[in-house]
């Protein structure tokens, strides 16, 4: 006995201790069921809610769907002459709003902020190409090359330089300026279709261009015979003319332009005075009146001193 009260003696403050734990365990259990409890609840209130919400606009829907239809009916009716006036189809005066000017400004862009940016747009752009063709300085002479050499093309800028020399103001915009269009040919005589001969005959139509540089591939393209003047009729005593060519060759034009390579064939000429698509003998003639002056300057001036 003595044994068995000694265990229950030791055993009691072992139940007794953990008495609290037990307690502790079961109050956070509690806790949690409450906070559940809770959760559960809020969201069967929320699902209510929700669908009360649904059910009103339900109804909502219902009841604006059956207007909508008897407005569409009693209208029907009111066309086909059935009834004088309806009950339910009223004309509401509405008041004339006033806008201040900020918002009648603010309402303008607001509708019309599409085709006003594209109009910016096109004005940004006719702006800068008016700019940009009023500014640049127009060519008081136009000179023609009819070449192979593209070599002697890089030399375009030294050749108008050279040829400005003998030019004055002829448009009256304060500056002299000759411009070399280059228009590539072959030695067949113009048997290509790349664009080339479009331009060819463009410029050999009319009269901008009566000055030309050109060799033995263009001839068979432009029939110097029948298209340029006989300088020899002019210069009968210079010995760099042949009959419609002034030959570079035989001068120092390469020196005088940097240019390294043989001239060759290279000769300048000035068409004659014909009726073409784009101008007229007459046009044709003014272009002439102004061109053959600077030719003759450049003639004297590339001719060798002890043969003048």
């Amino acid at each position: 006995m003595s044994e068995r009260k000694q265990r229950g003696e030791d055993l009691q403050p072992e139940a007794q201790a953990g008495e609290p734990k037990q307690k502790e365990k079961n109050i956070f259990a509690v806790a949690r069921e409450i906070e559940q409890r809770e959760k559960r609840e809020a969201e069967l209130k929320e699902r209510e809610r929700q669908k009360k919400e649904a059910e009103a606009a339900y109804i909502e829907r219902e009841k604006y769907g059956e207007k909508l239809a008897e407005d569409k009916r009693e209208l029907m009716r009111l066309r086909q002459g059935l009834i004088d006036e309806s009950e339910t189809i009223r004309e509401e005066s509405q008041e004339e709003k006033h806008y201040t000017i900020w918002q009648k400004i603010k309402n303008f862009f607001y509708h019309s902020g599409w085709w006003l940016g594209m109009a910016a747009f096109f004005a940004v752009v006719i702006v800068v190409l008016c700019v940009d063709y009023f500014s640049q300085v127009k060519p008081d002479v136009i000179v023609m090359m009819l070449a192979k050499e593209d070599s002697l093309n890089m030399k375009s800028v030294q050749m108008s330089d050279y040829f400005e020399q003998f030019c004055d103001d002829l448009n009256g915009d304060g500056e002299v300026k000759v411009d070399i269009y280059y228009i590539p040919v072959n030695v067949e005589g113009g048997n290509y279709f790349d664009g080339t001969s479009t331009k060819l005959m463009v410029e050999y139509h009319s009269a901008e261009a009566m000055i030309i540089i050109g060799n033995e591939a263009c001839e068979a393209t432009i029939v110097p015979e029948e298209t340029l003047v006989n300088l020899e009729e002019i210069f009968p005593d210079n010995p760099c003319v042949e009959e419609h060519a002034f030959l570079l060759g035989k001068t120092d034009f390469a020196e005088k332009i940097g240019y390294t390579q043989d001239l060759e064939d290279v000769y300048l000429g000035i068409r004659s005075v014909q009726d073409r698509s784009f101008a007229t003998a007459e046009e044709m003639q003014q272009s002439y009146d102004l061109s053959y002056p600077i030719l003759e300057k450049i003639i004297h001036d590339l001719t060798p001193e002890e043969t003048e």
